[in-house]
C-alpha cells in the first residue's frame, strides 16, 4: 500500500487492499440511496413541519401559532372548545398503563413463560397474536364484545356488577362512566404481552449455568428473576423503556377507531385531538392556519419529551451495570 501511494501513508486507505478500494464507488453508490431517503423524508419533512409553526397561511414569519397554543393551555380551551389539558393527561394515563404498569408485569410474565412453564412457546404465540392483528380489526372485534349484547356485559351481569343504565343500552363504550375505563383495562391486559417476545428472547440468551448455580445456592424464584435475570437483560429493558418514553405524550391507542371518530364519552387523546382539530377547522373553514397550530403543538410536546428521554437514559444507564456473559 505504501508503494501504491508513493510512500505516503494515508490513515484511511492503509488498512485496505487495492481490490477492496476498487469496490468503494459501488458501496458508496448503494449507501447514497438510504442517505438520500433520510435527507428527504426525515430532515426535509421535519424541518418543513417545524417551520410551519413560525409561519402564517401566507408564509409570513411570526409567532401567531405558538401564541394560540399557549392561550389554549392558559384558558383550558382552544378556538373550537377542545381542552388540550384533557388530551395531555389522558395520553399520559394511557402511557402509564401501557408502558409502566403493564411493562413491569410483563418483565415477570415473560420470564415465567421462558423458564418456568410447560408449553411456554405456545403461550408466547398466544400473547403475540394481538400484535399481529391490525388495529382496525382488533377495535372492530372489541367493540362488538363491549356492545350492550356483547359477551363482556353478559359476564358482568352474571357477576351482578352495577352498570350504568346507558352502558346497558349502548354498551360499555357508549357511556361516559365506563368508556375510558374499559379501554384502560384493555390497554393494561394487552400491554402485559407487549414486550414478551423481545424480553423472552433476551432471557433465553442467558447461560443456563447461571441459573443452575443460583439454584444450588438456594436462590428462590423472585430473587432469581429480579437479582439475576433482570440485571442480565438490563440493556434490553432500558432500550424498551427509552423508546416508550418517546411516546409519553402521544400515546393514542386508536381512540378515533373506538369512538367511531366522535371522541365521545371521554375517548380522546393527543393524536385524536390534533386530527379532529384539523378536520373540524377544515369543515368550518374559518381561515385559521391549521398546520401552524398543529406544528406548534408538536414542538411544545417535543420540548417536554426530549429532556425526559435524555435524563431517563442517563438514569437507566446508572441504575445497573451492564452484565457480560
Amino acid at each position: 500500500m505504501e508503494e501504491r501511494f508513493n510512500g505516503k501513508k494515508r490513515r484511511f486507505f492503509k488498512s485496505y487492499s487495492i481490490k477492496e478500494i476498487k469496490k468503494f464507488p459501488f458501496v458508496y453508490l448503494i449507501l447514497a440511496i438510504p442517505v438520500l431517503q433520510v435527507a428527504i423524508f426525515f430532515f426535509y419533512v421535519n424541518f418543513s413541519a417545524i417551520a410551519m409553526a413560525f409561519q402564517d397561511e401566507y408564509g409570513n414569519w411570526g409567532f401567531q401559532s405558538l401564541q394560540r397554543v399557549v392561550e389554549a393551555f392558559a384558558n383550558s380551551k382552544d378556538l373550537l372548545g377542545f381542552n388540550p389539558w384533557e388530551m395531555i393527561w389522558k395520553s399520559v394515563a394511557i402511557w402509564v398503563n401501557q408502558n409502566l404498569v403493564g411493562f413491569i408485569i410483563s418483565i415477570l410474565t415473560s420470564y415465567i413463560l421462558t423458564k418456568h412453564m410447560i408449553a411456554s412457546k405456545v403461550f408466547r404465540l398466544v400473547y403475540y397474536i394481538p400484535g399481529i392483528v391490525g388495529a382496525v380489526v382488533l377495535s372492530t372485534v372489541m367493540k362488538e364484545m363491549y356492545a350492550y349484547d356483547g359477551i363482556i356485559i353478559q359476564i358482568l351481569k352474571e357477576w351482578n356488577w352495577d352498570l350504568p343504565a346507558k352502558a346497558l343500552r349502548s354498551g360499555l363504550l357508549g357511556a361516559k362512566e365506563t368508556a375510558f375505563t374499559t379501554l384502560m383495562v384493555q390497554v393494561f391486559i394487552l400491554s402485559i404481552a407487549g414486550g414478551n417476545m423481545i424480553m423472552a428472547g433476551a432471557y433465553m440468551k442467558i447461560p443456563e449455568e447461571i441459573f443452575e448455580s443460583a439454584k444450588l445456592e438456594g436462590c428462590g424464584f423472585f430473587r432469581e428473576t429480579f437479582q439475576i435475570a433482570v440485571p442480565c437483560i438490563w440493556p434490553t429493558i432500558s432500550t424498551l423503556v427509552i423508546f416508550s418514553l418517546c411516546t409519553l405524550f402521544t400515546a393514542d391507542y386508536s381512540m378515533y377507531l373506538y369512538s367511531n371518530g366522535s371522541g365521545s364519552n371521554g375517548m380522546v387523546s393527543i393524536g385524536y385531538y390534533l386530527y379532529r382539530y384539523q378536520v373540524t377547522l377544515t369543515q368550518v373553514g374559518n381561515g385559521t392556519y391549521i398546520y401552524g397550530y398543529i406544528s406548534a403543538f408538536g414542538i411544545l410536546i417535543t420540548l417536554i419529551t426530549l429532556p425526559v428521554v435524555v435524563i431517563s437514559r442517563k438514569v437507566l444507564a446508572l441504575a445497573q451495570d451492564t452484565v457480560e456473559f
